[in-house]
């Protein structure tokens, strides 16, 4: 029974780390979101080339932030009550794991030879995303909002798609507090 036990916990919390994904965010207590209605965009955006070139990036962070305002009820306007800025960044980590091997070893334990496989190392190369996004209030001069979220992206070249960028924004975005 504590063997069934210990592998539905395993297994448990092998599922929470698979979606590799967490959401942090942090608001300043001044500020009453309630009163907010429109919203524009920072220049040049955090995920702009260098003399204001607009990536394919900015585009789709950008569109999936304007669904997602608007759909609070914000809308975006020429004179702002907030400022939206947004940053992406993917990284290659090592992900080292130890992992039971089944094995024809044998080892003295407990008063006889009973059987034991050890453990083997893995390691793999995953690509790491962060996405965050800031909302400021341009009159103070003030980040009054963050979120950012960080998850796995797998391996390999990592082609960031739509699907994935509306997730996540609509992810970060659902710990702006209303």
């Amino acid at each position: 029974m504590r063997a069934l036990i210990a592998s539905a916990l395993i297994l448990l919390l092998a599922a929470c780390a698979a979606t590799g994904s967490n959401v942090v965010s942090n608001a300043d207590p001044g500020t009453d979101f309630t009163q907010i209605r429109t919203f524009g965009f920072f220049q040049p955006l955090g995920t702009d080339r260098p003399g204001g070139i607009r990536t394919p990036l900015t585009n789709m962070v950008g569109s999936a932030v304007v669904r997602e305002l608007q759909a609070r009820g914000w809308q975006e306007s020429d004179n702002p009550d907030v400022l939206i800025n947004f940053f992406v960044n993917v990284q290659q980590r090592m992900e080292v794991r130890q992992v039971p091997t089944s094995s024809s070893f044998h080892s003295y334990r407990r008063g006889r030879y009973r059987p034991w496989g050890g453990y083997e190392t893995r390691v793999r190369e995953v690509n790491q995303g962060t996405m965050s996004i800031d909302i400021i209030d341009p009159r103070r001069q003030m980040l009054v909002w963050d979120g950012t979220m960080e998850a796995r992206l797998g391996r390999g070249n990592v082609e960031i798609t739509q699907e994935q960028v509306n997730t996540a924004v609509a992810a970060i975005l659902a710990d702006l507090p209303r």
